[in-house]
C-alpha cells in the first residue's frame, strides 16, 4: 500500500475528505501499521486514526479536534488523545447517543453534547485562570465518557450500565491517562481527579474548586436546550409554549420571541 501522497498517480482534490484504509495490529499497548510503523497509545497526537467506518460522526470528530487546537498546554491535548485516541473507546464515545430517549438522543449524540458542555464550562469561567478553565472544559468533555460502558450502539443499557454508575465508569477508564499526566503536571492530573470525584458525589455548595460548578451547570444547560429543541421540532413558528414528552419528567418549554 503507498502511504505517502507523491507515491500516487492523478490529482487529489483540494480541501475535500479522502478515504484512505491501514491495516493496523494490536499487541500488547502497541499498535502496528501495515507500513511497520509503531504507535504507542501515549503518542496520539490526533483522533485522525479513529476508523471512519467505526465512527458514526466523523463531523463531531473533527470539530473536537478543532475546539482542542487552541489548548496551550500540550500535556492536557496528549491527555485527550490518549484518551479518546484509544479505538475502543473513541469509536463509541463519536457514535453512542447520550441517552435512548431523553436528550441528544441521535447517533453521535454523546460526543456532540459532551462537546457543548466543554464550550460551555470554558466560555462561563472567564474569571478563572486559563489554565483551570482548560482544566475543566476538558473535564466537562469526559464527564459522560462511562457512557461508552454503559449503553450498546441503540442506547440500550447494559449489564454493566445497570451495575455500575457511568460517572464511576468513566473515572476508571481515564486512569491510564492520568497516571501519564501525573509525570508532566501533577497539580492537572488532580485536578481532573478532583472535577471527576466532585461530579460523582458533590459533597458541599462549595467546592475546593468553584468551577466545578460550572460543569453540571452546562450539563443541565445542554439537556435542556437539546428537549426544547426536540419540543418545538416540527411546531408552526407561532407556537411560543411545547411540551417534551420524552423520558424523565414532562417539562414544558418557552420559546420568547425576537424584538
Amino acid at each position: 500500500m503507498l502511504l505517502e501522497l507523491q507515491d500516487h498517480p492523478g490529482k487529489w482534490p483540494v480541501g475535500d475528505l479522502i478515504a484512505v484504509s491501514i491495516l493496523v495490529n494490536r499487541h500488547g499497548d502497541y499498535l502496528f501499521g501495515s507500513d511497520g510503523q509503531i504507535i504507542t497509545a501515549d503518542g496520539f497526537q490526533s483522533l485522525a486514526h479513529l476508523p471512519a467506518s467505526l465512527v458514526g460522526s466523523v463531523e463531531n470528530v473533527m470539530a473536537l479536534e478543532q475546539w482542542l487546537q487552541p489548548c496551550p498546554y500540550p500535556s492536557l491535548k496528549a491527555f485527550v488523545y490518549q484518551v479518546l485516541g484509544q479505538p475502543s473507546i473513541g469509536c463509541k464515545f463519536f457514535s453512542l447517543p447520550a441517552s435512548r430517549d431523553h436528550h441528544h438522543s441521535h447517533t453521535g449524540g454523546l460526543a456532540q453534547h459532551s462537546l457543548e458542555v466543554a464550550r460551555s464550562v470554558y466560555a462561563v469561567s472567564s474569571s478563572f485562570a486559563e489554565h483551570e478553565r482548560w482544566l475543566a472544559a476538558v473535564a466537562g468533555l469526559l464527564h459522560d465518557l462511562g457512557k461508552v460502558c454503559c449503553f450498546s450502539a441503540d442506547g440500550r443499557r447494559t449489564e454493566t450500565g445497570y451495575l455500575i454508575s457511568h460517572e464511576l465508569l468513566g473515572m476508571e477508564l481515564i486512569v491510564p491517562a492520568l497516571t501519564r499526566l501525573d509525570r508532566v503536571w501533577a497539580d492537572g492530573a488532580n485536578a481532573l481527579r478532583y472535577l471527576f470525584d466532585w461530579m460523582i458525589r458533590p459533597r458541599q455548595q462549595r467546592p475546593m474548586m468553584p468551577i466545578a460548578l460550572t460543569i453540571k451547570q452546562a450539563d443541565v444547560m445542554s439537556a435542556s436546550a437539546n428537549n426544547r429543541q426536540q419540543a418545538f421540532g416540527g411546531k408552526p413558528d407561532w407556537h411560543s409554549f411545547a411540551r417534551f414528552e420524552g423520558a424523565g419528567p414532562g417539562c414544558t418549554y418557552w420559546l420568547p420571541g425576537p424584538p
